[in-house]
C-alpha cells in the first residue's frame, strides 16, 4: 500500500535504484512494486501500487511470448535476433530494417501488412542516412516493426488474418 503522510496525503513512491557515478548520486529513480502469488493476489508491496500506469514498451518480451508459444517462431526459423527483434525497440538501424523486411518477406508479407505506422529511425545517423538518400518514413523504420512482425508471424502460424 502507499504510505500515508500525517495529513493523509500519498507519499512519493519510495527510491529504489540509486546511480552512483562516483561517490555522487548521478540519479534517483522512484518505484511501486508488486509481487503477486499464482492467483494474483499481492503479497508484497512498496509504494503506490493503485495508480495505473503506461508499461508501453517495458513488455514487449511479454507480447513476444506468444510468438514462442505457439511454436511460430521455430516454424519460420526465427534466430536469436529476430526474437530480440519481437522484443525490443529499436533505432532504425539498416540491420534491424533489413531483418524486418527478411522475416516478413519469409511470411509472405510487406512492410503494408505492418500496423504500426510510418515513422522515420528514432537512431539519428540512420534517419540521416534516408534523408540523404531521399527516402522518407516507412513502416519497417517503426521502432515498434520488430514486435509488429513477431505478431505477424505468431498469426500467419496460428492460421489468423495479419490485418487487425
Amino acid at each position: 500500500m502507499a504510505n500515508i503522510d500525517h495529513a493523509g496525503a500519498v507519499e512519493a513512491n519510495p527510491v529504489v535504484v540509486e546511480i552512483l557515478r562516483g561517490d555522487m548520486v548521478e540519479s534517483r529513480h522512484r518505484a511501486a512494486i508488486a509481487v503477486v502469488d499464482i492467483a494474483g493476489h499481492v503479497v508484497l508491496s512498496v509504494g503506490d501500487i493503485k495508480r495505473p500506469v503506461f508499461a508501453r514498451s517495458a513488455i514487449k518480451p511479454l507480447q513476444a511470448l506468444p510468438l514462442i508459444e505457439t511454436g511460430a517462431a521455430e516454424a519460420f526459423a526465427l534466430d536469436d535476433g529476430e526474437i530480440a527483434l519481437a522484443c525490443a525497440s529499436h533505432g532504425g538501424e539498416r540491420r534491424h530494417v533489413a531483418a524486418v523486411r527478411d522475416l516478413l518477406a519469409r511470411l509472405d508479407l510487406s512492410e503494408d501488412d505492418l500496423e504500426c505506422g510510418a515513422s522515420l529511425p528514432a537512431n539519428g545517423a540512420a534517419r540521416h542516412e534516408i534523408l540523404r538518400a531521399g527516402g522518407g518514413p516507412s513502416p519497417a523504420c517503426d521502432n515498434c516493426s520488430g514486435k509488429h512482425t513477431g505478431f505477424l508471424a505468431t498469426a500467419r502460424h496460428v492460421g489468423h488474418p495479419p490485418a487487425g
